[in-house]
């Protein structure tokens, strides 16, 4: 019971935040999953979960997909995250969820003192490396958002562009990860019931969300999301 309201919570919040802030489904989701289940089993369920928002926000902007830059840094995201999923299966537990720990940390540092500053310039050599990271990261923890916005905000044109492309990598790399992860035992039958649970909560809090999204602080609520970061790497720490 209290992994299903553990599931439903950081879900219905996920899709919350995801709906006002533009990002972290994902992350959000992750800084509890681990708390009920293995460092193996936790991203599994989160792909599972954060496929839903990528899918309808591809469909919702795919007249402005450019298909270009999503090319390069997908093939290198997908080898990475293929061989990381493998490889996390022989990794120490405890040493990975304090890796996570310190993951968390220096992404609650990146967005509360450079989110927005950071730049990069757009080459090839630039999408691969962003894929890179991020497909290490998406195959580790199941969090690859920062790396590939860093890089399209950079290399895309508009708004539109930006939300339509980036979910559009996403829905492709996710579907691999998902393969991946069944294939090497992670995703297994006794999720079923809390993707269940996930999937409505995450659509139930993104529907929420865009509702309130004109009387919440958009601002205020990243900050609270960074902090949450923070504290969670902490406790991963200890």
């Amino acid at each position: 019971m209290i992994g299903i309201l553990v599931v439903a919570f950081s879900a219905l919040l996920g899709g919350l935040v995801q709906a006002v802030t533009g990002f972290g489904g994902a992350i959000i989701i992750m800084i509890f999953l681990p708390l009920i289940l293995s460092m193996n089993a936790a991203p599994a369920l989160s792909d599972v979960i954060t496929m839903i928002l990528s899918f309808s926000m591809f469909w919702r902007y795919r007249k402005s997909v450019r298909i270009k830059p999503i090319l390069l840094p997908a093939g290198i995201y997908l080898a990475a995250s293929t061989i990381v999923i493998h490889w996390s299966a022989y990794f120490d537990a405890g040493k990975r969820k304090g890796i996570f720990g310190l993951f968390l940390i220096g992404l609650a540092v990146y967005f509360f003192f450079f989110s927005g500053k950071a730049r990069v310039k757009p080459s090839l050599l630039i999408g691969a490396a962003c894929g890179l990271t991020a497909g290490i990261c998406g195959g580790f923890f199941g969090i690859s958002g920062p790396p590939m916005s860093l890089y399209y905000l950079a290399v895309l044109d508009s708004k539109e562009e930006y939300l339509g492309t980036i979910n559009a990598f996403f829905s492709i790399t996710v579907v691999f990860n998902i393969i991946a992860r069944i294939s090497n035992g992670f995703l297994t039958e006794d999720l079923v019931p809390y993707m269940a649970i996930g999937i409505i909560a995450i659509l139930a809090g993104s529907a929420w969300g865009s509702k309130l999204v004109a009387r919440i602080d958009r601002k205020t609520m990243s900050m609270c999301v960074y902090g949450l970061m923070a504290i969670a790497g902490i406790v991963a720490l200890l």
